[in-house]
């Protein structure tokens, strides 16, 4: 029954798949940077 709700289209697969790498890689920059900016804090601490 959600089957006919789940079609995109013929024309809306690569947009689809770029949006999704898209998000993906702001999710993936966002963590990295929050880990960048703990690790960058304890190691300033050390040097005090």
């Amino acid at each position: 029954m959600s089957t006919p709700l789940l079609y995109i289209g013929p024309g809306m697969g690569i947009g689809t798949i770029v949006l999704v790498l898209i998000i993906g890689g702001i999710v993936l920059f966002s963590f990295g940077y929050i880990i960048y900016m703990k690790l960058k804090r304890r190691f300033r601490k050390k040097d005090k």
